[in-house]
């Protein structure tokens, strides 16, 4: 039968008509993986001015150079080659800002976001998002509270509070018996946010359970900080064994400085999940305050062959020192885009529960197992390293399947003779 002419006119007209209906009756996830796509929008919240630009910027150099990798290497290759664009937002520190940026990224259309580096941004942020159903992938951000509230689409790959205590006691007890010194008394020094406020609290519940006793606690805000003449004070009367510490850049390095004018006699300072001492640049600021001091912290894996070339890389590209920043950026950005390679799809629900199926085994951090996510969106095999600083280098001591040396007791410089 021969078609009219009309007919055929009609023809171009039904057939978009009747990919539109189809397209509209499908599942958003279906409607992303039909139609090879551009790009994979991200948003990224982190701290880039203010007082914690320095960990910010280096959580963004590391997200940045990951993102440049896979789009080099075909980009998302089940979305016909996508490139991932990331959308970097500045909490400038505070929770307010960080909250009003987790609105606009979400806003702009982003299918899944990461942050913050502080515990207090990332509580609201994720919060945002979960509302949104928007996954969201913490980079660093330590507190108990982010994933202890029921929440679908909050994720994260680190240590949290508890694991990071239960690891840094671990490891306190490791170095008396590495060592052969007796470090069995500490007192807990900390900035008074969620971050440091949970570490001392749970490090005072579980220190029984491995022969430590904590003789104090100490709390102290970041607002406006200039001095910790008292604080430190009240450590040199308790006369410990072990100066634990919580905090980040400026204030560990405020603390160190008061500990050598007032003369503090210390065996061991010792941060727990603390933002200055896991840094190299700490070294760099104090010089030979930080000989010796110990931090049980986030890291990579130090005897992995692909970390020594992606430091390489990172160095040459950014002419500054890898830190665990960095590396946390850079994994998280792999994670994520597993998760959407796996989910083919642009739909945020979907990409929710890709992640949440995350089994990765080929990573570079210094867990015991693969990066996978229980039911609360933490991951089971996540683990500190305990490193040591000497001669202005860190160095992994503990656990011993990552140690390149063996621990120094007294800390140099800090006992007198």
């Amino acid at each position: 039968m021969r078609t009219s002419q009309k007919s055929r006119k009609l023809l171009p007209l039904f057939t978009t008509f009747f990919i539109t209906l189809v397209l509209i009756g499908m599942p958003s996830g279906m409607v992303s993986s039909a139609l090879a796509v551009n790009e994979v929008v991200i948003g990224a919240i982190h701290p880039l001015t203010g007082f914690l630009a320095h960990s910010g910027g280096q959580l963004k150099e590391g997200i940045d150079m990951a993102v440049e990798e896979i789009n080099e290497s075909g980009g998302i290759k089940a979305l016909g080659g996508a490139r991932l664009l990331m959308l970097h937002a500045d909490s400038q520190g505070r929770v307010e800002i960080g909250q009003a940026e987790t609105e606009r990224l979400i806003q702009r259309g982003v299918v899944a976001l990461m942050g913050c580096f502080q515990s207090s941004v990332t509580f609201n942020s994720t919060l945002i998002a979960e509302r949104a159903k928007i996954p969201f992938l913490v980079t660093i951000a330590v507190a108990d509270d982010i994933t202890e509230r029921g929440f679908k689409y909050t994720f994260r790959f680190q240590p949290n509070q508890t694991a990071s205590v239960k690891s840094a006691l671990e490891g306190l007890k490791a170095l008396q018996e590495m060592t052969g010194q007796s470090l069995k008394t500490a007192v807990y020094m900390h900035e008074d946010s969620i971050f440091g406020t949970g570490l001392a609290t749970l490090s005072k519940k579980y220190a029984p359970d491995y022969g430590i006793q904590i003789l104090d606690i100490i709390g102290y805000s970041l607002r406006g900080l200039t001095d910790l003449t008292t604080e430190i004070a009240r450590v040199k009367a308790r006369k410990p064994d072990v100066l634990l510490a919580s905090g980040y850049m400026d204030d560990g390095i405020l603390m160190v400085r008061t500990a050598r004018e007032l003369d503090l006699e210390i065996k061991c300072i010792y941060g727990v999940q603390h933002g200055a001492f896991g840094e190299p640049e700490f070294a760099k600021k104090v010089g030979d305050l930080a000989e010796g001091t110990f931090s049980g912290g986030l890291h990579w894996n130090p005897v992995k062959p692909e970390v020594i070339d992606l430091i390489r890389r990172y160095e040459a590209k950014y002419k500054g020192l890898f830190s665990y920043c960095a590396v946390y950026g850079y994994q998280a950005v792999y994670i994520l885009a597993g998760a959407i390679e796996r989910a083919k799809s642009l739909d945020p629900k979907t990409i929710r529960d890709a992640l949440a199926k995350t089994n990765l085994t080929n990573h570079i951090m210094p867990f015991v197992g693969p990066i996978t996510f229980d039911e609360r969106g933490e991951n089971p095999s996540g683990k500190i390293l305990l490193m040591q600083i000497l001669k202005g280098k860190e160095n992994p001591i503990w656990p011993q399947k990552f140690a390149t040396m063996k621990p120094v007791l007294p800390m140099p410089g800090w006992i007198k003779k």
